[in-house]
């Protein structure tokens, strides 16, 4: 479970989130949709306290973090239950597929290397990576590096994964191979936090998405409510502009 309450960010004198209220449930995926600049990423990167919001509680699985009275040690904590798979994939270079599987569970986790590389190879194998997990990520192509993002994201057993627009560096024949792996990770029960402009893959996987805009939440509710019936004029908006653009 993840849950914002009343989560603002402020940079500068810009207000990027202005109250940010609503619950991600155990098991559930959610994406979150909106213009650039709407605050979907911010919201995502103070989750795990990337981005430490100004003000507002986030919990994540049982672990709650006050953004005005918190310690070190709560965002360690925080951290421990939820990862991220982000845009750019944030290999190691000099690692190659396993290696990067493995560095979180022998590094944040303190795992022996025996338990870190059959744990890795296991993940791997579920994201479709299990014969290249001696490439380093200069010889994989950039879905392959997201996949091996997401299997090192999920070797770390969170409560949850957040996906911040996985798929936006990946040339478009790229896209469909990561999208599938998400599915697949999506059935595993992992509570899913996504980020993301594929609207195919929101109204096919999400079990409710939710509509940001101006650093507020527009309009939330499951996929064929938000998609074929729209409330919010700026939601309507939108989704005829991606439409149009499809």
């Amino acid at each position: 479970m993840i849950r914002y309450e009343n989560v603002h960010k402020v940079f500068g004198t810009v207000d990027v989130l202005k109250g940010i209220s609503f619950e991600i449930p155990t098991g559930k995926v959610v994406c979150i949709l909106g213009p650039s600049g709407s605050g979907k990423t911010t919201l995502l990167r103070c989750t795990n306290y990337l981005e430490t919001p100004t003000q507002g509680i986030i919990t994540v699985g049982d672990k709650s973090i006050d953004a005005l009275h918190h310690t070190k040690k709560d965002i360690q904590e925080i951290r421990k239950h939820s990862t991220m798979v982000f845009q750019n994939y944030n290999l190691f270079r000099n690692k190659n597929a396993l290696e990067n599987v493995m560095a979180g569970l022998t590094i944040v986790q303190k795992k022996d290397k025996k338990e870190a590389r059959e744990i890795a190879e296991h993940y791997l194998g579920i994201v479709g990576m299990g014969d290249r997990m001696d490439y380093y990520p200069s010889q994989l192509s950039g879905g392959q590096q997201q996949r091996v993002g997401i299997a090192r994201a999920l070797a770390l057993q969170p409560h949850a994964i957040l996906f911040d627009e996985p798929t936006a560096a990946l040339d478009p024949e790229l896209v469909g191979e990561v999208l599938s792996t998400m599915k697949t990770v999506a059935q595993t029960g992992i509570t899913m936090a996504v980020v993301t402009h594929e609207m195919g893959f929101a109204r096919e996987v999400a079990d409710r998405v939710v509509f940001m805009d101006g650093g507020v939440v527009v309009e939330e509710g499951n996929p064929q409510e938000v998609f074929d019936h729209p409330q919010n004029p700026r939601t309507k908006q939108f989704l005829r502009a991606v439409n149009q653009k499809d």
